[in-house]
């Protein structure tokens, strides 16, 4: 069959959980892979259906935009991302994530195709307090988010794609979740502060917060908005939202491993982050200072058109449970070569607000 929907990033964890939802719909999909021969060589690629590959990368489409393969696309789905949570050469990261974005505009405007550009809920619903949400109309959160290179690059990204999209005549759908969660994190990226409860690996509980939802919500509503007519602009794709304290709770809740404790006030956080900013050395096992400044904060968002997409997040103790289950069901998949995660985009440290 032609395939209807583009996916970049298909290999990644949305992205695996974005292929069977559009599989569950029957919507024909093509993925951007790097190497094509490596597809079959993960049991998960038996679960998504027949998907039409093309081997190629955002950053050199001048290799792949001629496919045929490409000519009967009319959404492309946009997940593909670099994210590095520090401040040490962020310009590949920043090269990535921008002008990869801006080449899936051009690809869109070329096949007249929708894009839907997945970003972050970083870029908008950062707050110093825990009470504050942020809606799909909200301002960039510049002086709070806009400090850290990743969510710089994605804010940017955003501008850009807008800007461009607009010139273009492309229509544009941005997506904003939190951080995802659930299972089947082969990479394990998004699930590392969950394996670092169950490995009794985390050092100290940060006074900041957490905002998470299930991988698979946020893939059923892409695949939706894939589809649907007269998609809006911006959409927010909230979950549960939390204290750290509160979610390394519920992970030792619904897991049984040993509570967490030795809390770090904000003010030590920073400091530590500042230490290390000006050159000092921290313990091993304390993250960069990118991430201790983040840890401090919190992560807000609602949304005013979620329902539009028919996206209902299930409860955060369910995705947390379904996690754990499957990180333990399969230990084997933390093993991975250092190789192979070099290869693809790198996460130091899971964020709060990713």
């Amino acid at each position: 069959m032609t395939p209807r929907v583009l996916i970049t990033g298909a290999t990644g964890f949305l992205g695996r959980h974005l292929l069977q939802a559009l599989h569950a719909q029957h919507t024909p999909a093509a993925a951007l892979v790097r190497r094509a021969s490596a597809w079959g060589s993960e049991p998960w690629h038996g679960e998504v259906g027949k998907v039409q590959l093309i081997e190629g990368e955002p950053l050199a489409t001048e290799s792949w935009r001629s496919s045929a393969a490409l000519g009967g696309v009319r959404s492309i789905v946009h997940a593909a991302g670099m994210v590095r949570h520090t401040r040490s050469a962020p310009e590949e990261m920043l090269d990535f994530n921008v002008r990869g974005t801006l080449n899936m505009v051009q690809l869109a405007a070329q096949l007249g195709a929708r894009l839907v550009f997945v970003s972050s809920s970083g870029t908008v619903g950062c707050f110093r307090s825990p009470d504050i949400r942020a809606e799909e109309d909200a301002p960039y959160a510049e002086a709070l988010s806009g400090r850290w290179p990743y969510y710089a690059s994605k804010i940017r990204a955003e501008r850009e794609a807008k800007a461009l999209a607009e010139r273009l005549g492309v229509q544009l759908s941005i997506v904003r979740p939190p951080v995802l969660l659930g299972p089947g994190d082969h990479r394990r990226r998004s699930t590392g502060y969950v394996q670092k409860v169950l490995d009794g690996k985390v050092p100290v509980v940060p006074s900041g917060g957490m905002h998470f939802t299930d991988v698979r919500d946020v893939a059923r509503a892409l695949a939706r908005l894939s589809e649907i007519d007269a998609p809006r602009p911006v959409y927010h794709l909230p979950g549960t939202a939390s204290t750290l304290r509160e979610f390394f709770a519920m992970v030792t809740e619904v897991s049984g491993a040993p509570v967490v404790e030795r809390p770090l006030p904000r003010w030590a956080a920073l400091g530590l982050a500042q230490i290390a900013n000006l050159g000092g050395k921290l313990h091993p096992a304390l993250p960069d200072p990118v991430v201790l400044e983040m840890a401090t904060c919190f992560w807000g968002l609602t949304s005013l058109f979620a329902h539009e997409l028919g996206y209902q997040p299930r409860p955060g103790r369910q995705t947390l449970c379904d996690t754990v289950n499957w990180l333990r069901a399969n230990p084997s998949a933390s093993h991975g070569t250092t190789a192979r995660r070099r290869r693809s985009a790198v996460v130091q440290h899971v964020s709060p607000g990713v």
